[in-house]
């Protein structure tokens, strides 16, 4: 059912239920206001018949005005006196007299009218005022008809009706109305939405002016439309560069092996085939490895548990100096405690930390000393790694933990120099990606007052969530 119908139903649901309530209070209100009315005239016609028979005695008869009825009763309910037209029975029993003897009583009746002749007079209902007279065991009763008070009701009761219907079926198309160019705006985002492209969601939707509920409904969808744009601009730049990657070593390969096929080749040349194909696959074999640790760190969650931060560290320096290298480099560990317990996921830290050493090992010169400083402060976990190289590029700073993002390539050692090969650029991705998994920062800097880069992990430890 559309939300325009559903909300004009609901309205005129509402709508009925006022009306109701309305006519059901005017209603009562009215018939108690006639009511007083009635009560009030009657107290005076009761006064006045008491003045009479005080003045002429029991035996005269009463004059009222047209349209009310008196009567004179005795203690046991029998008719003494009463107007021409209530002179056919009693307005009251026996039981209601004993009470009227002991104060006003007020009663709702019945009175049939003598009848004329063969004509015959419909019963009336009459409201009745019974009071004693003042004389023992007599009671004077006056009465009225209650024509008006029911005629009064009733048609205001009509016209409520009339009044309540019109409203009513006015107001089912007016919330109808009225709810189609409230959702008009909500209607047009919509029907944009539906014709939005993955590649064209950063356009986003016509926000209409305003500071409403839809404008706000707008400039979210607006917010998370730019999100999944970059988002999908970040994942077809990163599909982009992974086939770039993958394409060198796999050309690379391909060279080596259709030579090796080839008639006449000596065997040096194999083993030269064969060991450019093996560094390639190697290679390879690196850049698989770090695209799922990337897809890996976004998709799952980290396993939070309490270790010695200084024990990690000492771990990925023995790991650092144990692996192949050209040239010596010299690592050491700085804590200001021992041992230095913190919380996160050990697994995803020290990946972290492997590859800002390794990263640091790539560009110290031979004989130059790479620091680990791991500390603790204001809830927070803080793993600085700083080398004596010559530091980050100005302009590479601010990218320098996106994918596939490399140094200068006058930074980058050639196997002429017999160091490692240059990586394919994920391993601070994969430092930031760490980072993120922990709710940390990874920030990258380059030494005041000399040369050497400066790589910071800070992440707080007081929570297990991510």
């Amino acid at each position: 059912m559309p939300i325009r119908l559903k909300l004009a139903l609901q309205f005129s649901g509402v709508t009925l239920l006022l009306l109701l309530g309305v006519g059901a209070l005017f209603g009562i209100d009215l018939r108690a206001d006639l009511q007083r009315s009635m009560d009030t005239g009657l107290r005076s016609r009761a006064d006045d018949l008491i003045a009479q028979l005080e003045a002429i005695g029991p035996t005269a008869g009463f004059r009222l005005p047209a349209g009310s009825y008196g009567q004179l009763l005795d203690s046991g309910g029998r008719l003494v006196q009463s107007t021409d037209d209530a002179r056919s029975h009693p307005l009251l029993t026996p039981e209601q007299v004993a009470q009227a003897s002991r104060g006003q009583q007020f009663f709702n009746g019945v009175m049939q009218p003598n009848q004329h002749g063969r004509t015959a007079v419909r019963q009336q209902q009459v409201r009745i005022l019974a009071a004693p007279t003042g004389r023992p065991g007599l009671v004077v009763v006056v009465a009225t008809s209650r024509e008006v008070l029911d005629e009064a009701t009733e048609r205001a009761a009509e016209q409520l009706l009339l009044i309540g219907s019109i409203v009513l079926l006015l107001a089912g198309p007016g919330a109808w109305l009225l709810a189609r160019a409230a959702l008009r705006p909500v209607e047009r985002m919509r029907a944009q939405a539906a014709e939005l492209e993955a590649r064209d969601a950063g356009a986003g939707l016509s926000v209409p002016g305003g500071r409403d509920e839809i404008s706000r409904l707008g400039d979210t969808l607006n917010a998370l439309l730019g999100r999944l744009h970059e988002a999908y601009e970040r994942e077809c730049a990163f599909v982009a560069d992974a086939g770039h990657e993958l394409r060198t070593p796999l050309s690379v390969l391909r060279g080596e092996l259709e030579l090796a096929r080839r008639p006449g080749r000596s065997s040096e040349q194999l083993a030269a085939t064969v060991e450019v194909a093996a560094e390639q696959t190697e290679r390879l074999i690196r850049l698989a490895e770090d695209l799922l640790v990337l897809d890996r760190d976004e998709h799952e969650t980290a396993r939070f548990v309490r270790f010695d931060l200084v024990e990690l560290a000492e771990a990925a320096r023995l790991a650092a100096l144990s692996g192949p290298r050209s040239r010596a480099v010299d690592i050491v560990v700085e804590a200001p405690v021992r041992p230095l317990t913190v919380f996160g996921d050990p697994e995803r830290i020290r990946r972290a930390v492997d590859n800002v050493v390794a990263n640091a090992r790539r560009f110290s010169p031979p004989g130059g000393c790479i620091e680990i400083e791991v500390a603790e402060a204001a809830g927070h976990a803080e793993l600085t790694v700083t080398d004596q190289g010559p530091g980050f590029e100005l302009d590479f700073l601010p990218v320098a933990f996106e994918r596939f993002r490399r140094h200068d390539p006058a930074r980058t050692r050639t196997e002429e120099d017999g160091a490692e090969q240059a990586s394919a650029g994920l391993g601070l991705a994969i430092v930031r990606s760490v980072m993120r998994a922990h709710s940390g920062t990874a920030t990258a800097t380059n030494r005041e007052g000399s040369s050497g880069a400066r790589v910071t992990l800070r992440w707080p430890t007081g929570t297990g969530s991510s």
